[in-house]
């Protein structure tokens, strides 16, 4: 009986340890960053690869969403580091819908000099990416924490801006 009991646990073991394995690999959500020259928004041919890579793991997850926060260094009025991040988010959207990435899964968030800073300036010029499953007002909290803006091309409800709401409701006196 004492070997039945020691198998039932090595198997149940088993069976725990690859549902955990099985749910961190489903959480693996893929990150680049695309890099730009001074003052650039254009993108290199050699980001093309990466950029493939995401666009097949976005049509095996059909509800992630993906996240372009585009960002600068601090060379350059506010204003202009804003204009020239959105430029560099929009340049990566361009090149992922002509992939065959649909608009309406792509969120950006723009950043000009309020953006997490990297170790150089260059590094710093980026559109850096990322996957989520997350609803859209955890995005705009997410993003608007630092960032300027947040933009996606569908149409959307109040609830998806604003989140759920509190359920208690007050009593009139």
């Amino acid at each position: 009986m004492h070997s039945f009991i020691k198998l039932a646990f090595t198997c149940a073991t088993l069976l725990s340890s690859s549902a955990v394995m099985a749910d961190n690999a489903s959480a693996v959500q893929p990150t680049a960053e695309v890099f730009f020259a001074f003052d650039s928004a254009r993108i290199g041919e050699e980001t093309s690869s990466r950029l493939a890579e995401l666009v097949d793991w976005s049509a095996q997850h059909p509800y992630a969403k993906i996240v372009l926060d585009g960002y600068t260094d601090s060379t350059g009025t506010e204003g202009y580091n804003i204009g020239l991040s959105s430029r560099r988010a929009s340049s990566v959207q361009a090149r992922l819908i002509a992939m065959g990435m649909p608009a309406a899964r792509i969120y950006r968030g723009i950043y000009g000099e309020d953006g997490v800073r990297h170790t150089t300036r260059g590094q710093d010029r980026r559109v850096s990416i990322w996957a989520t499953e997350q609803p859209l007002y955890a995005l705009i909290q997410h993003s608007l924490v630092r960032g300027t803006a947040v933009m996606w091309n569908a149409p959307v409800t109040a609830a998806e801006i604003e989140g759920p709401r509190s359920s208690t409701l007050i009593a009139a006196p």
